[in-house]
C-alpha cells in the first residue's frame, strides 16, 4: 500500500536509528504529504531543515504546527531555536519564556534561554537559567554539559575544569564525556591529559568511530604523522566503508601534500557515493592544486548549482579563474564567496590581491 502512512512513519523512525538522515527525511516528507496534519512528521521535517540551515523552510513547518496547536512545546522550542540562529534574541527569549509559562520544568527551554541571555550580554541571568535546569535534574548529563560549555565560553576555565572532572567521575563509562574532557585539555594546549582522555574513550567504546576521528585530528594538529595515520587506519579496520573517516583521511593527505594518496581515498568515497558533495569539493581542490583549471571550473559549476550557498565552492572556482589569468572572473567569483561568508579570510586576501593588481587601492584596503 503506497499510501500506508504508518509504514512511512516507522520507516522514518528506523532510518533515524540507522543514522540514514536523507532516507528518514524522504520518509517523513511522504508522511507530511499524505497526512499534512501529522504533527510529528512536520516537526521532524522542521528539525531536518533547521540542521540543513534552511531556516525559512523550517520556520514554515513550525508555524504550520503552531497554527494548529499554539502551545505545542516542541514547536515552540524549535521556533525559539530558529530565532536564536537568526540572532533575533528578543523574540527567542520571549518564545522560551512562553514555554516555561506552559511548563516550568522544561529543561531545553532553560538551556535555550541561557544561550539567548548570554548572547545579549546578560551572563549572570544566563547562569541562573542554566542552574535552574540543573536543579530540576541534578544528574542530567546534557544540562551539566551545557553549564560546562557556558563556563568555557566565558573563559571561566577553573570552574569548567572542576565541572568536567565531576561529570567524568559521575559517568566513568560514558565515552562521550571523556571526549569532552579531551577537547577541553586540547584547547588548553595540555596534550598529555587530552590524549589520555581520548584513549580512555576508545577503551570504553572501541567500536565507536568518533573518538578515533577526534584523536586522529588531535595527532595531526600536533604534527605526529605516524600516529595520525595509524589512528585513521584503525578506524577503517572497524568500518572500511565509513565515508567520514575516508574523507577526513583524504583531507589529511591534502594537508601533507600527498596528492596521490588523497586521490585514492576520494576515489573510494565516490565509488560508494558518487554524489557525496564534500569529496567532490576536495576533488576540485586537488584539480586546482594540479593546475587542471578547466576541469576544476567544470566541476565547481556543477557543485554551485547543487549548493549555491557554498562559499568554499566559489572561492575554489575563483582560484581556478585566477590560475587561468582571468582576474575579472576571479574577482567576481571571490566577491560572491565573501558575500556568502564575510569571515572567509583567504577569499578576502586573494580578492585584495586582485584589486591591488588593478591598482584599485580603496577596494583592496
Amino acid at each position: 500500500d503506497a499510501k500506508y502512512v504508518d509504514a512511512y512513519q516507522k520507516l522514518g523512525e528506523t532510518n533515524l536509528k540507522l543514522g540514514e538522515a536523507q532516507k528518514a527525511f524522504r520518509a517523513y516528507s511522504i508522511v507530511a504529504e499524505l497526512e499534512p496534519a501529522n504533527i510529528e512528521a512536520q516537526l521532524k521535517l522542521a528539525t531536518f531543515l533547521m540542521l540543513a540551515k534552511k531556516h525559512e523552510d523550517a520556520g514554515k513547518k513550525v508555524e504550520l504546527v503552531l497554527h494548529r496547536e499554539p502551545d505545542n512545546i516542541d514547536a515552540l522550542l524549535l521556533r525559539g531555536g530558529l530565532y536564536s540562529l537568526e540572532n533575533n534574541f528578543l523574540e527567542a527569549e520571549a518564545t522560551f519564556n512562553k514555554v516555561l509559562m506552559i511548563d516550568s520544568r522544561q529543561i531545553p527551554a532553560y538551556i535555550g534561554l541561557s544561550g539567548v541571555l548570554a548572547a545579549r550580554g546578560k551572563r549572570e541571568e544566563a547562569e541562573i537559567a542554566l542552574q535552574k535546569a540543573v536543579d530540576i535534574e541534578p544528574a542530567a548529563l546534557k544540562t551539566r554539559l551545557a553549564l560546562f560549555n557556558f563556563y568555557l565560553r566565558g573563559e571561566r576555565l577553573d570552574r569548567a575544569e572542576t565541572l568536567i572532572r565531576e561529570i567524568v567521575a559521575d559517568n566513568p563509562e560514558n565515552a562521550g564525556v571523556h571526549v569532552v574532557m579531551g577537547n577541553f585539555y586540547s584547547r588548553l594546549a595540555q596534550p598529555d591529559p587530552a590524549e589520555a582522555a581520548y584513549l580512555k574513550a576508545i577503551e570504553i567504546d572501541p567500536a565507536n568511530i568518533r573518538p578515533r576521528l577526534i584523536l586522529a585530528t588531535f595527532y595531526a594538529a600536533g604534527g605526529n604523522k605516524e600516529k595520525t595515520l595509524e589512528t585513521y587506519f584503525q578506524a577503517l579496520e572497524i568500518e572500511p566503508d565509513n565515508i567520514q573517516v575516508r574523507h577526513s583521511l583524504a583531507e589529511y593527505y591534502v594537508s601533507q601534500g600527498d596528492v596521490d594518496e588523497a586521490q585514492k581515498q576520494i576515489a573510494k568515497i565516490l565509488e560508494k557515493r558518487s554524489n557525496y558533495f564534500p569529496a567532490r569539493m576536495l576533488k576540485g581542490e586537488l584539480l586546482v592544486k594540479n593546475r587542471e583549471f578547466e576541469a576544476a571550473l567544470s566541476l565547481f559549476d556543477r557543485l554551485i548549482v547543487e549548493e549555491p550557498g557554498s562559499a568554499r565552492a566559489y572561492y575554489l572556482k575563483g582560484l581556478a579563474h585566477f590560475g587561468l589569468g582571468d582576474t575579472n572572473l576571479a574577482g567576481t567569483t571571490l566577491a560572491k564567496a565573501v558575500e556568502i561568508d564575510p569571515a572567509f579570510v583567504n577569499a578576502r586576501l586573494l580578492l585584495a590581491e586582485i584589486y591591488l593588481r588593478k591598482r584599485d587601492f580603496t577596494l583592496a584596503q
